[in-house]
């Protein structure tokens, strides 16, 4: 019996022999991870992430191992919403490039080349640039609406039904004209509004009193200025003209730029809206005779700058292409 167990205990040995060399002989010979070419563990962040590992030489494609995917770092600044950013200055409009053939065109480039300030924009059709002169008839023009001054100021009310004892001008220029003739008055100083609106039949008439009284037919003088107006071609008949004196005066001359009434009125008159209309210097440019009593309207601004560069109505608007 002792013969038996040892034979089987043998055959037992000699088996466990043959699996451990078998063993021993695949693990040699069968690729292992850690073997691959290329291969590093710090590639890997779990094991699971290395695929179709083949065996021996026969990959399947080219074996790439896989990006780590870097942990949002808990420090890192959060992406902004890009609608809660404020948005960023826009550029500044450009100023629009002006017509040079509009009139405010030509304005700039005639104003430039005579040397003077930039001109004011306006609009050169609007009714205070009404150009009445002996080559600017308006024919029977007149007013929509007449006002009736006070012609001392002692009264500053405004009246429009017709009333012969009071001045009457363009309503337009009524408080501009009544504030002007009031501060010549708080100034100390007399004034007389003594001509303001005729009418196409009025100034008919008086272009032939003052003719027959000067003995000339065409309304000049020697100097072939105006020293009247023939009808249709006075600045009285638009209403936005006034003669203004220091008393009554019957006869209006060049004299009266002695009196300090005209004196304050020159100084101050484009505070108002107001020029002298008719300077002595720019005879020879309105064709007319020196006028120191003659104050027309045209609005501050314009005022200013034509009493600021010596300019008569006529040159001012002719920068403005008017002829």
């Amino acid at each position: 019996m002792y013969p038996n167990r040892i034979a089987r205990v043998l055959l037992g040995l000699i088996a466990l022999a043959i699996f451990c060399a078998y063993t021993y002989y695949h693990g040699s010979v069968s690729p292992r991870t850690r073997d691959l070419t290329g291969y590093s563990w710090g590639m890997l962040g779990h094991v699971g992430e290395l695929q179709h590992i083949l065996p021996d030489s026969t990959p399947q494609g080219e074996i790439t191992a896989a990006e780590p995917q870097e942990e949002p770092s808990a420090e890192a600044p959060a992406v902004e919403d890009p609608a809660s950013e404020e948005p960023e200055a826009s550029a500044e409009t450009p100023e629009p490039t002006v017509d040079p053939e509009s009139p405010y065109g030509k304005a700039l480039a005639n104003a430039a080349a005579r040397g003077l300030p930039t001109p004011p924009q306006i609009d050169i059709y609007d009714w205070s640039m009404m150009l009445v002169n002996g080559e600017h008839s308006i024919d029977q023009y007149a007013p929509a609406q007449l006002a009736y001054l006070n012609q001392t100021a002692d009264e500053m009310d405004i009246q429009y039904n017709h009333n012969d004892n009071r001045c009457p001008v363009d309503e337009r220029i009524a408080e501009a004209l009544l504030s002007m003739a009031r501060g010549c008055r708080d100034a100390g100083l007399p004034v007389f509004l003594s001509s303001g609106y005729r009418s196409y039949s009025d100034q008919a008439a008086n272009f032939t009193r003052v003719c027959q009284n000067n003995g000339v037919t065409d309304g000049k003088d020697g100097a072939g200025h105006y020293i009247t107006m023939p009808a249709g071609c006075s600045e009285h008949q638009t209403g936005l003209c006034c003669d203004i004196t220091d008393i009554y005066r019957p006869i209006k001359n060049s004299e009266i730029e002695n009196t300090q009434t005209f004196q304050w009125l020159k100084a101050h008159c484009a505070e108002y809206g107001f020029v002298v209309r008719f300077p002595a210097e720019k005879a020879d440019i309105t064709n007319v005779m020196y006028e120191p009593f003659h104050f027309r309207y045209v609005g501050t601004e314009v005022a200013a700058y034509m009493t600021e560069n010596n300019l008569c109505l006529e040159e001012f608007l002719a920068l403005y292409g008017v002829e």
